[in-house]
Formats: structure tokens, sequence, C-alpha cells
């Protein structure tokens, strides 16, 4: 529901922040950032935007490798056949990683 609206126009590049809750519970959220630079994953923090209130929330009993490859499957999948792929590919990149991990960069214009 938050792409079906216009995000902050500041917004540069999109990353998607992976977090390992408690109880079997993972967290993902959607950060709009102010820049983007390929060479150095600090742009991930340089945000403008962030559904950190309202995380998209799932309960499986996994390590964080096996939730990571979910994720980045599920977040491929949109960006080949989801509602809103066109609003996020308008944006120079997209990422996705465990906020103190490595990022994966899934699109770049």
């Amino acid at each position: 529901m938050i792409l079906k609206n216009e995000l902050n126009s500041e917004i540069k590049a999109i990353n998607f922040n992976l977090y390992e809750d408690t109880d079997n519970k993972w967290s993902i959220e959607l950060v709009g950032t102010f820049s983007f630079d390929r060479d150095n994953d600090d742009w991930a923090c340089d945000e403008v935007f962030a559904t950190r209130d309202n995380p998209f929330m799932i309960e499986r009993e996994s390590d964080w490798k096996s939730m990571e490859t979910f994720f980045i499957g599920l977040l491929n999948e949109y960006l080949s056949f989801g509602k809103y792929a066109g609003s996020l590919k308008k944006y120079q990149a997209i990422g996705i990683g465990f906020v103190d991990g490595d990022l994966h960069i899934l699109y770049e214009r």
C-alpha cells in the first residue's frame, strides 16, 4: 500500500532493511534514501523515508541466511510481476540486506 502513493520527491534510491526479531519473527522495512553509491553501502543509511513503524513481518523458523535468500526471492518476484514494480524502478537503485550485513543491489538504472 505504501507504493500506491507518491513517495518523498527527495528519494534517490530504495533499500529494504531486514531484521531478525524474537521468537522466529523476521521483519522487512522499506527505506527511501537521499543518495545512492554502488561502491559504498552507507547510502542505505542516508534515510529520508522509512516504514519502520509498520514493517512487514513473517514468522518462520529459519536461520538469517535462508531468510535473506527468501526475502531476496520475494523482492525479485515483485520487481518482475508486482503491481507497483514500475514505481520502484523509477529510482536509481533497489537494495536489500540485513541492517548489520551486506547489501545486495537487485536493480540499478
